[in-house]
């Protein structure tokens, strides 16, 4: 998945910038590449996160749905918020 992400310029300078001993200065490359993040090195706003999900939510169910340990965590996720299945909030057991 591609999304556009927001990267602070000092990210950007120190992948992007070097010392030139022989001009003696700093010379920076293209900053209009694509670059590649791990998952792990992305930090989503709730926001984001959230237009996310609402824009993929049929393919994260499919997926959730896909994984038997993954709907037993989302089943004991919503117990534990005690959240039905109608997604009513104080649910009875």
């Amino acid at each position: 998945m591609i999304v556009p992400v927001r990267v602070h310029h000092r990210d950007l300078e120190e992948e992007l910038c070097y010392y030139d001993d022989w001009e003696k200065g700093v010379v920076c490359d293209d900053y209009n590449a694509e670059y590649e993040y791990a998952v792990d090195e992305v930090e989503f706003e709730y926001v984001d996160l959230k237009d996310i999900v609402e824009e993929y939510t049929d393919d994260i169910i499919d997926i959730i749905l896909s994984d038997r340990r993954l709907v037993k965590e989302l089943l004991k996720k919503m117990r534990s918020r005690k959240i039905d299945a109608e997604g009513e909030k104080n649910a009875k057991r």
